[in-house]
């Protein structure tokens, strides 16, 4: 089992945060700045923090679809007036993490299965094109940082540290997306990545298929490095489709609930475990933040 680790405001979030999110508003070293100005600064840095914590929370899993956001508890968890807790929620919204659900409360957006396969879809052709791109542009210091990196998950996974996981496994993508020369298709890619951020958390939750990930990645290197396109696009719509899969089929082991400590019932409609056959090991993903307030169903 991946050890329980808590929520981590302070890193930046997996996938998610382009230039302007992780660099937005800091001012320069030692450079005068007028009153208000410097007030604004703190207010937008403060807005940063809070956006950064709770999208790290959303791709890791510890924020799940249909939770709902309190301002109250998320001023209390951040340590920051309501000015910066409501800018990043509406930030949120616009990126489309969050919808208003009913009485104007901020809820976290829970994506249909159709229009999961419609983004698959469109991800897939994407991906594949840019695939192809990195191959004719990576260079051999980014062969190298993909290897590195790759070292830095095989760490992560013996420690069975899902948080640093998704971490590291995001900056592998971040350098594969640099290779491709494009930023026009990277940041397309960068936001159907967000969009899906709850299929990731599902697939990795089995112990088993976050091992084949790192495998896959070293089958991608040695592609890259004999410049073999078919090879690589291949590997990489391989482990598009599965992670599709694996949350379509709901194939992960039972879930723990936190607060009760029984078992979660399983999705409507998820097959049931064959008798006689051994539950995949699980993945303990993050528990959830205390920013979080699960809702009730109607």
């Amino acid at each position: 089992m991946l050890r329980e680790v808590p929520a981590r405001p302070d890193l930046g979030a997996p996938e998610s945060l382009d230039f302007q999110d992780r660099l937005g508003s800091d001012p320069i070293p030692n450079s005068p700045q007028p009153a208000s100005r410097a007030r604004t600064m703190s207010k937008s840095t403060e807005a940063d923090r809070v956006f950064n914590g709770i999208v790290t929370d959303i791709l890791a899993g510890a924020i799940r679809p249909r939770d709902r956001l309190s301002e109250r508890e998320l001023v209390s968890r951040f340590g920051v007036s309501r000015t910066p807790v409501r800018e990043a929620t509406k930030r949120l919204l616009e990126r489309g993490f969050i919808e208003t659900g009913p009485r104007g409360v901020a809820v976290v957006v829970d994506i249909s299965a159709e229009d999961l396969r419609q983004l698959y879809t469109l991800r897939l052709q994407l991906e594949s094109t840019a695939a192809r791109e990195i191959v004719a542009h990576i260079t051999a210091p980014e062969i190298d940082s993909l290897k590195q990196i790759n070292k830095e998950f095989k760490q992560a996974l013996e420690q069975r540290d899902l948080v640093r996981m998704l971490e590291v496994r995001a900056d592998f993508h971040a350098v594969l997306s640099g290779a491709a020369r494009n930023r026009w298709l990277a940041e397309v890619l960068v936001m159907l990545r967000d969009k899906a951020y709850m299929v990731r958390h599902y697939h990795w939750q089995d112990l088993g298929r976050a091992s084949s990930t790192l495998d896959t990645h070293n089958q991608m290197i040695k592609a890259l490095e004999r410049k073999d396109t078919e090879v690589f696009v291949k590997l990489v719509c391989q482990q598009i489709s599965a992670a599709i899969t694996t949350y379509e089929n709901r194939l992960q082991a039972p879930s723990w609930s936190a607060s009760s400590g029984t078992r979660a019932v399983a999705p409507a409609g998820a097959p049931k475990q064959a008798a006689g056959r051994a539950a995949p090991k699980a993945v303990k993903s993050p528990p959830p933040a205390k920013s979080a307030r699960r809702k009730t169903p109607a």
